[in-house]
């Protein structure tokens, strides 16, 4: 599922109300700054804003990231890794 970054999508891992809802804040956000603002407006620091927020979910609960690169998302996919990287530094 392809986000176009203008359409928010309520993204669903479960059961857990509050993180489907942090998690779509985070991936809605990353993917329309990205997709929308790429043309120079994209900075160096939305990045890791977006992969430290996701580094955040991912540390409690491991298991989604097989969810999130399920999404074959290149942003989310993207974001996804740096945020796996972030988890093995901690």
């Amino acid at each position: 599922m392809r986000n176009d970054g203008m359409n928010e999508i309520a993204y669903d891992f479960g059961d857990d109300k509050d993180l489907n809802e942090k998690l779509s804040f985070i991936l809605n956000e990353a993917c329309h700054v990205f997709r929308h603002h790429a043309d120079g407006n994209w900075k160096q620091i939305y990045k890791p804003k977006y992969a430290n927020m996701l580094a955040e979910q991912i540390s409690k609960k491991p298991s989604l990231i097989k969810k999130l690169l399920k999404l074959k998302d290149p942003v989310v996919s993207n974001i996804t890794h740096a945020a796996i990287e972030i988890t093995k530094n901690k």
